[in-house]
């Protein structure tokens, strides 16, 4: 799993909880965070991708990821971004990773 496949997991989970709650505070988070607005590897604002970058480790599988995501969620220090990642645990997180990985996805071949 590379760095930017765990970003969009990230990013997918706090989508799903802005979903539900509408919350304005993680929604101006997610636009900025978000890695779908242009073609390259990144997101909307580069400097929150490159943050993550910058803190996580390089060594992610699948059974680290979400001990990985959790400590990016808790650097942030933003208790709406906490609460809303809150909402998966790590069984439902590897659930839904290891079908994200096994679809076609955007990142696959990135590093």
């Amino acid at each position: 799993m590379n760095k930017f496949e765990l970003y969009c997991m990230v990013f997918y989970v706090l989508d799903a909880e802005w979903d539900e709650n509408k919350n304005p505070q993680l929604g101006e988070f997610l636009s900025g965070a978000n890695p779908f607005l242009f073609d390259d590897i990144g997101s909307a604002d580069p400097t929150i991708y490159e943050k993550f970058c910058e803190t996580v480790d390089d060594c992610i599988t699948v059974e680290n990821s979400y001990s990985i995501a959790s400590k990016y969620i808790a650097e942030l220090k933003n208790e709406v971004v906490s609460s809303a990642f809150s909402t998966i645990d790590e069984t439902e997180w590897i659930e839904c990773v290891k079908d994200y990985l096994s679809s076609e996805h955007k990142g696959s071949d990135s590093k």
